[in-house]
């Protein structure tokens, strides 16, 4: 023979009633977790777009840096060239200037010569 408990009334009322909360409770949690399964779908393609835009700006930037380094190459190429053509001016001004004095001191010789002797200046 099996005893049984019997069951009283208000525990049965009870238990019904917890059973309603937790499946209203269920129901909640299952519509956020929708929300957020619909919402983690969202940030997924949002986060795709963030990665193509943040690709396509560190690709703009390395562009702009390799711009710039190679316009930096050739302001130094350029400065170099520039320096050796002032080195080139230099000196072909200090060869004109030198050039310039001896003429002038043969200048000067010859009319410190013409001076000195103006009777040899006249028979030549």
């Amino acid at each position: 023979m099996s005893t049984e408990i019997p069951v009283d009334r208000l525990e049965l009322v009870a238990l019904r009633e917890k059973v309603a909360t937790l499946s209203e409770e269920n129901a909640f949690v299952n519509d956020l977790n929708d929300d957020l399964t619909w919402k983690n779908g969202e940030l997924g393609i949002e986060n795709e777009d963030l990665k193509k835009s943040l690709a396509l700006a560190e690709e703009r930037q390395k562009r702009f840096f390799d711009y710039w380094r190679c316009a930096e190459e050739e302001l130094t190429k350029q400065m170099e060239l520039n320096k050796e053509l002032k080195q080139q001016l230099e000196a072909e001004k200090a060869k004109t200037s030198s050039a310039e004095q001896g003429e002038k001191i043969l200048l000067d010789v010859d009319d410190l010569a013409a001076n000195t002797f103006p009777s040899v200046q006249n028979n030549q």
